[in-house]
């Protein structure tokens, strides 16, 4: 049966115990294939077989106290802004009944006065009122608790009931003095302030966490919503659903390109930034490429639609951040084994520390403390938000510089790397052949246009190029007559009277036409430098040759030795000759360089590298790339290249800039490293404080922990992580 993927948010998740409970409960479902949770997107993503109904996914979650919702980006924006705004409006509730609390509480403790029965009902009243606005912990946490899956609801339901039932306990002894053992303490503080701090913890995490997301919910609001459509000789305004492949659309200026297409009428300078980082505008001409959701600067441009809806190259970015955000990295699978166990676990250690305090002789007082300590000072939430955060926003921080991973892994393992791999025709160079240096015999102005008069009526890719030197002169080609184009030899024509021939040396040497001898030596070194020669004669006279040569990316040099400070193996794989292979190597730095190479035998050179111990990422943007970006431990592709080396790669570079790449495996080092640090701290919290909590310093100093505290360093924790988490969005280009 055929299995769909969709993506649904998931309303009430805060912890990785939440994250567990989710993805057993619909991995439990006949028909539901897999299903990953994001804490940080508050989502899953499932793949199920298509005869399975959103209903039953529906039902399965409620049941834990979960809401499954179909919903985009957009639709979670929304709803994050109103959960937000509820959370404010609880902590102000709260803070305004946890204040008098507080101060009638401490006031007691302070002056060492007697609990007189009006104190008591008013700190039961203003309780009562707390735990009514913070039901939903508890609604939660016990219907998880009910269903064998405890989260940090659970444990904040049981932490703050516990001392709210001791305290309810407590006050009718007090008042009627019936005597029961160990109940003469109110902790109507404890639960009350540990509610109002655990609702600030949520609200500022619920805040942060909302930046995380910020990038994504750019993209969208970049999204273009209208454009202008050529309908019976008229130009209507059309939502972006009604454009068609085909359809001919109009951008004024200061207006958004709506859809893929290509210029037929106008010129302008289109700003690209929302795609590829660039905030320099770039010009377009008739023929040149227009990108959705670019903005138009200046001129009305007319284009051709080629690609709509889903197919346009900003709709695929966003689904490439999309899938980036809804993965896991290899790392996080660890964190996941640690949360399924984490709270159960807290659950034992908080009754076992309980039972073992009571059976030292503790007093039931004593040992309540310890139990509701332990309950609340326990973080699931910072576990589960180390990973999926950094995930999120760094993708995100990426996508702004044009930079897509297709996977969490792919990021992992680019930062993994030892070596890189890079192809030269398109990759180092600009994929633009053009005259570098030329020679003749004749003025420069009377051999550029012989050359380029019969050069014009040629289609190969080098002709171009001379066309260019032409122009670059202000030289305006002959019409030439008679012309013909001979395949591997050149091409040849009448101007004037007279044959012009270009063409290659074997094909002038077979026509007996002389070249100059003291041309031989220049020829030999142009060649070793891996320039293409066209020779030209004039009714068979030798009258010059020119030196074409692909350009080298101007950033080319320095990318090379960024990677190279930090000691990465860099190496050259290209299909050209030994000789200009290694002339063009070792102008570039490169000192390991595999030369003619065919496109079929890229992707065993990968892995060769490979086994040498080496973890490869292959640069590249041709179709006789693809091969070696599936193979490499990481495929990276320069958005200008074909489409078929990005379907093959795992990141994605949209700006023509090799710079690029070496953000995309620094900004990988970062993210991994803000993961690393985010795990180390949300461990240590919790394998610090929870013996704190269970009274492990009590024998040495007599400290034993307030509740409230706990609840304040609970609560803090999780901001701290996001907190940590979102300095990546400061990420600068290296």
């Amino acid at each position: 049966m055929e299995s769909i993927l969709k993506t649904y948010g998931v309303k009430g998740l805060h912890c990785a115990g939440c994250v567990s409970t989710v993805e057993k409960a619909l991995l439990e479902l006949e028909g539901v294939l897999n299903a990953s949770v994001n804490l940080s997107l508050e989502n899953v993503k499932l793949e199920t077989e298509s005869s399975i109904i959103f209903e039953t996914l529906q039902d399965a979650v409620q049941d834990h106290g979960y809401t499954l919702v179909e919903e985009n980006p957009e639709k979670y924006s929304e709803r994050k802004e109103k959960e937000i705004h509820s959370l404010r409006k609880h902590l102000i509730y709260n803070g305004v009944l946890g204040i008098p609390l507080l101060i009638i509480a401490m006031g007691e403790m302070m002056h060492d006065t007697p609990m007189n029965f009006g104190n008591i009902l008013i700190q039961l009243f203003l309780t009562t009122l707390i735990i009514i606005i913070s039901r939903y912990y508890y609604i939660n946490g016990f219907t998880a608790l009910f269903h064998k899956n405890p989260n940090m609801n659970s444990l904040v339901a049981l932490g703050t009931g516990a001392a709210f039932t001791y305290s309810l306990i407590s006050s009718v002894n007090l008042f009627y003095g019936l005597g029961f053992a160990g109940f003469n303490q109110l902790y109507f503080e404890s639960a009350g302030i540990i509610l109002v701090f655990i609702t600030l913890g949520r609200y500022l995490e619920a805040r942060a966490r909302s930046q995380t997301t910020q990038a994504l919910m750019e993209l969208f609001k970049n999204a273009p919503r209208t454009g202008f459509v050529r309908k019976e000789d008229k130009w209507q305004e059309v939502p972006i659903e009604a454009i068609k492949e085909g359809d001919e659309v109009m951008i004024k200026p200061g207006g958004q390109i709506p859809v893929d297409g290509v210029v037929i009428e106008g010129a302008s300078f289109v700003n690209e930034s929302a795609l590829t980082g660039e905030a320099l505008p770039v010009e377009k001409q008739v023929g040149d490429v227009l990108m959705g959701a670019s903005m138009n600067t200046s001129g009305i441009l007319i284009m051709q639609a080629n690609k709509v809806g889903k197919e346009t190259v900003f709709s695929q970015i966003i689904q490439l951040v999309e899938d980036a955000q809804n993965t896991k990295v290899p790392i996080q699978s660890f964190a996941d084994k640690i949360a399924t166990v984490f709270v159960p676990v807290v659950l034992a250690l908080a009754f076992i520390s309980f039972a073992g305090w009571l059976i030292a002789g503790k007093s039931l007082m004593f040992s309540m403390n310890i139990l509701i300590t332990v309950l609340i000072i326990a973080c699931p939430c910072a576990l589960g938000l180390a990973t999926p955060t950094a995930i999120v926003v760094g993708t995100g921080r990426a996508a702004r510089l044009g930079i897509h991973y297709k996977s969490a892994e792919a990021l992992q393992k680019l930062n993994d790397i030892t070596s890189v791999v890079f192809d030269k025709t398109g990759t180092l160079t600009l994929g633009k052949p053009q005259v570098v240096e030329f020679i003749s015999t004749e003025k420069d102005e009377d051999f550029i246009y012989y050359l380029a008069s019969v050069e014009q009526g040629s289609e190969h890719p080098l002709s171009e190029a001379i066309m260019n030197l032409a122009s670059l002169h202000n030289i305006q080609p002959g019409n030439c007559s008679n012309l013909e184009v001979l395949p591997g030899k050149g091409i040849r024509g009448q101007l004037q009277g007279k044959q012009i021939i270009a063409g290659s040396l074997n094909w002038f040497t077979a026509s007996i036409i002389a070249i100059p001898k003291n041309i031989n030596e220049k020829i030999k070194v142009w060649e070793a430098e891996g320039k293409t020669i066209i020779h030209t004669a004039v009714e068979k006279n030798w009258i010059g040759m020119v030196g074409i040569e692909d350009i080298l990316r101007k950033e080319s040099t320095d990318v090379i030795q960024k990677f190279q400070k930090y000691d990465m193996q860099i190496c050259l794989l290209t299909g050209d000759r030994s000789a200009p292979a290694e002339y063009f190597a070792q102008k570039v730095g490169i000192k390991k360089v595999y030369s003619e190479v065919l496109p079929g035998d890229k992707a065993e050179v990968i892995k060769k590298l490979q086994g040498e111990n080496k973890s490869v990422a292959m640069i590249g943007d041709g179709i006789n790339d693809a091969p070696a970006l599936a193979v490499a431990d990481v495929g990276m592709a320069l958005g200008s290249g074909t489409d078929v080396a990005m379907e093959m790669s795992d990141v994605v570079i949209l700006r023509n800039d090799l710079h690029s790449v070496f953000n995309a495996w620094k900004l990988s080092q970062e993210v991994m490293r803000k993961i690393k640090q985010n795990l180390f701290w949300a461990f240590a919290y919790n394998m610090i404080g929870i013996p704190i909590a269970m009274g492990i310093l009590y024998p040495f100093n007599g400290y034993l922990l307030n509740p409230m505290l706990a609840g304040a360093a609970m609560a803090f924790s999780s901001v701290s992580v996001v907190a940590n988490t979102l300095l990546l969005r400061s990420y600068k280009d290296k």
